[in-house]
């Protein structure tokens, strides 16, 4: 027997699903650069564990455990859904390829709203606050009896960069041990991505009428972010470590969810509408401001 009209939604829909699953892996971001993902099994998680990583010491007589600090950071999760509208007419007159171009615009949307979740992050960064009670991006962060900085004001520049990197590496824990951090990642909005990208990438350097060799030359990659709305402020992160600046927690991953004619829904049967859709759970949150530079530029 050949396939008839009522068959369309079953076989559309097993495609369709595949098509968007596919399109979620692809979709270009940034936010696993950023971010940790951390699966999550409660409505919301509580992080304790951020900036309690002792170091290295001799084993002499027994082992000394750090215990969790007092600070902790917690995260709720949060339900996010988005669906499109499809006339059942659609189908009968074989119109497949705008639903599938309309799907894939739907998983890309979804891989887009993680993207802003975590952009959004160091754009409120300047006012949010972080686990140990200051904002993410603060000249007073406690590091035992002295404060540490990851912020600063100075517009996009050769130097400000350079500054920004040597203040990072020379964060300490609390006991007053380099961390070690490596800056590797500048982030900017569009109206910085010429002069970012001349930064980093010009044989000699950019601000001077030297021959001199630019130090910053592929020293950082460099992400523009459309969800970076202040045109003057930048920001540097280091990214390659199992750490990372932010935290994308999920609770439930990215669903693809069908209402159509197969489904028996009322939609179908009273408007003559299929509906397709997605459904998730997750939220973002700082992870640790030691692994992130803002400059806050008046």
């Amino acid at each position: 027997m050949g396939i008839v009209k009522s068959d369309i939604p079953a076989g559309l829909t097993a495609g369709v699903r595949a098509l968007f699953l596919r399109s979620m892996e692809t979709a270009p971001s940034h936010y696993r650069k950023l971010a940790m993902v951390m699966p999550s099994t409660k409505s919301e998680e509580k992080y304790a564990w951020l900036s309690s990583v002792p170091g290295v010491r001799e084993f002499v007589d027994e082992r000394r455990a750090a215990s969790l600090q007092e600070r902790s950071f917690t995260i709720e999760n949060k339900t996010w859904e988005a669906t499109i509208e499809v006339e059942r007419a659609a189908l009968e007159d074989e119109q497949y390829g705008q639903i599938k171009l309309r799907v894939q615009s739907l998983a890309e949307a979804a891989a887009r709203h993680k993207e802003q979740m975590v952009i959004d992050l160091l754009a409120r960064g300047f006012t949010d606050e972080c686990y140990d009670g200051e904002p993410f991006f603060s000249s007073t962060h406690p590091a035992g009896s002295a404060t540490q900085s990851n912020t600063g004001a100075s517009a996009l520049s050769a130097s400000a960069v350079q500054s920004a990197i040597s203040q990072m590496a020379k964060l300490t824990d609390e006991e007053g041990r380099p961390l070690g951090v490596v800056a590797d990642t500048l982030i900017v909005p569009p109206d910085l991505e010429w002069k970012a990208l001349e930064l980093v990438g010009s044989i000699l350097g950019p601000e001077t009428s030297l021959n001199a060799i630019n130090p910053l030359r592929g020293r950082l990659e460099v992400i523009v972010s459309p969800y970076l709305t202040d045109a003057n402020n930048w920001f540097v992160a280091a990214t390659k470590s199992a750490l990372k600046p932010f935290i994308l927690q999920e609770r439930t991953a990215v669903e693809f969810e069908a209402l159509d004619g197969q489904s028996g829904s009322e939609s179908a049967f009273m408007r003559d509408r299929f509906y397709y859709g997605v459904r998730a759970r997750y939220n973002a949150g700082y992870g640790l401001w030691q692994l992130a530079y803002g400059s806050a530029v008046s």
